[in-house]
């Protein structure tokens, strides 16, 4: 349903968010932990800080950090710098004209799922998500929490579980 670009933008939000909210976050570390590739991360991040979701900071202690609560961020701030959201104004089936008078076979269906889809944009926030994801990893067994791969807050959870921090690249 998303782009590769809108999930890798809320895999790095989400990561973002399961750390200490003061901690700057390397892009490099965020590529690493979530492999994505780094310098296409990186073009992610800079929307994200165009958009006002992250805030950047140059140099040796620099890195990317929420601009806000993660509470205050939607899931469709995320989403809509990546993808076209009038694509769920218009028919499902490509017809110029689609409305009560004169719907398609699927008019009714697609309205539904739509309103659906986009009420969840507006009411899942950034911190829902990080949430549900560092609940998620909590309640898995350890043989499973090695297998799930490169997924959101499984740094922060290693830092945690040794009562550390986790590692910034380069130190």
């Amino acid at each position: 349903m998303f782009s590769q670009t809108t999930e890798y933008a809320i895999r790095a939000l989400i990561e973002i968010a399961t750390r200490p909210q003061d901690q700057q976050v390397l892009a490099s570390e965020l590529g690493d932990a979530l492999q994505i590739p780094n310098h296409y991360l990186s073009k992610i991040l800079q929307q994200l800080v165009r958009k006002r979701l992250l805030n950047s900071v140059r140099g040796r202690q620099g890195g990317f950090r929420l601009a806000r609560p993660a509470a205050e961020i939607r899931l469709r701030d995320i989403v809509e710098p990546f993808e076209d959201m009038k694509r769920y104004e218009e028919c499902i089936l490509g017809q110029p004209v689609c409305s009560d008078a004169g719907a398609c076979p699927l008019h009714d269906f697609w309205g539904d799922v739509r309103q659906r889809y986009l009420d969840e944009l507006d009411n899942k926030s950034l911190q829902d998500l990080s949430d549900y994801q560092i609940k998620r990893l909590t309640a898995m067994n350890p043989g499973l929490f090695k297998r799930v791969g490169s997924v959101p807050g499984k740094v922060s959870l290693r830092g945690k579980a040794a009562g550390r921090k986790p590692r910034r690249a380069g130190q």
